[in-house]
């Protein structure tokens, strides 16, 4: 592969990595209100959620840093998109009564 064609790889990679975290940042965000309704959540347990999602991200994306550094960057993304996918989808055919 080229010089050019491989930074133009990296590149779109990067921005759908960035992509994903931007929506998945964007799904928390406007499904608060409804879990604050169904849960019964104050503002500062709303608030509490957010911690909690971003505590987990920053660890997680530690981890998947230092385990890019064992077993290979390339491995350690495909896996994480795939967790992401799964997750996704099976998330969303828990309320989507089609998936049944």
């Amino acid at each position: 592969m080229n010089s050019a064609r491989a930074r133009w790889t990296a590149l779109s990679v990067l921005c759908i990595g960035t992509l994903m975290t931007v929506l998945d940042e964007t799904i928390v965000n406007v499904a608060l209100p409804v879990m604050q309704r169904e849960l019964g959540f104050t503002q500062a347990g709303v608030s509490w959620v957010i911690n909690a999602y971003l505590l987990a991200y920053g660890g997680l994306l530690i981890f998947a840093g230092r385990l890019g550094d064992l077993i290979g960057h390339r491995r350690v993304l495909l896996i994480g998109v795939s967790v992401f996918t799964v997750a996704s989808v099976s998330a969303g055919c828990r309320r989507t009564p089609r998936c049944s």
